[in-house]
């Protein structure tokens, strides 16, 4: 695992004044993210999931800064919790109060769909709570989004957790 120190994962969402960052060229993104994965031996920073397959590559600052030290690897279920205002819209996240870690519910869906469990089933084990709005509305995004001003990232207050509802195995495997 990288020497990195890990993610903190809590829902969260991006500036849109960031949302399209300068990448470089393929060749050279593919360069470098491979670089950042070997590092990070494939291993997600926020959960400790292994993968050699569909792991995301992530920025620490949304600073443009594409530089190695600026990027760790992020599996698809942890990425999609940091990135909820997409997953809200792409119904593969609901928000809920829950009395357990954001890393916890990662984990232990995980483990359950492997067990072959479905996430509805899932989702019951966590004793889930009704948070301000709706589980599946678009609000909790938009209130950070009003609320962020110039800061680069902005994430919704524990107990607040990202629960999934419709990811395909490979997301989550």
């Amino acid at each position: 695992m990288s020497k990195i120190e890990k993610k903190i994962l809590r829902p969260g969402i991006t500036n849109p004044e960031l949302w399209y960052p300068n990448r470089p060229p393929k060749a050279e993104w593919d360069r470098i993210r491979k670089i950042v994965l070997e590092r990070d031996n494939h291993t997600c920073t926020s959960c400790g999931h292994r993968a050699l397959r569909w792991m995301n590559v992530h920025h620490l600052e949304e600073s443009g800064d594409n530089k190695p030290e600026n990027l760790v690897a992020l599996c698809v279920a942890c990425h999609a919790v940091l990135h909820m205002g997409r997953n809200l819209a792409l119904q593969t996240i609901e928000i809920w109060k829950a009395d357990v870690s954001q890393v916890e519910i990662v984990q232990t869906t995980r483990a359950m769909v492997k067990a072959g469990m479905v996430l509805d089933q899932i989702k019951k084990m966590f004793k889930l709570k009704r948070g301000p709005y709706a589980e599946d509305s678009a609000d909790y995004a938009n209130d950070l989004v009003a609320r962020m001003g110039d800061s680069p990232r902005a994430y919704l207050d524990e107990p607040l957790c990202a629960v999934f509802v419709n990811l395909s195995r490979w997301q989550i495997e």
